[in-house]
């Protein structure tokens, strides 16, 4: 295990409790791929599709929500349901930070 690198031209002392994350979003218009000479320098690993519905709920608690569980499914459902049947054009977003967004703009306009 070496205990120090060299790179561009520095000598660097390496940190068993420190690493160095990427996140590759394959798929993503406009993106590119990492080149072989450096994927081959990172593990890969999966990623699962978050819980939604958990997070939801998390946030209207986090809001000041009663009935946070049921308001959670229902707002879950309707973005399931817009994924759904509405167009699926690239301006259209029902993504994980689209939701944030419209459970924080929901708890402003509680208060």
């Amino acid at each position: 295990q070496a205990k120090r690198f060299v790179f561009e031209g520095r000598e660097i002392n390496l940190s068993k409790t420190c690493g160095i994350f990427i996140t590759m979003n394959p798929g993503y218009a406009g993106r590119t791929e990492l080149p072989d000479n450096l994927k081959s320098m990172f593990r890969p690993i999966s990623m699962i599709v978050p819980d939604s519905a958990m997070i939801a709920e998390i946030i209207l608690y986090g809001e000041g929500f009663s009935q946070c569980k049921l308001l959670a499914r229902k707002v879950n459902t309707l973005y399931n349901l817009a994924v759904q049947q509405l167009s699926k054009q690239d301006h259209y977003d029902f993504g994980l930070r689209a939701l944030v967004s419209v459970l924080k703009y929901g708890g402003r306009k509680k208060r």
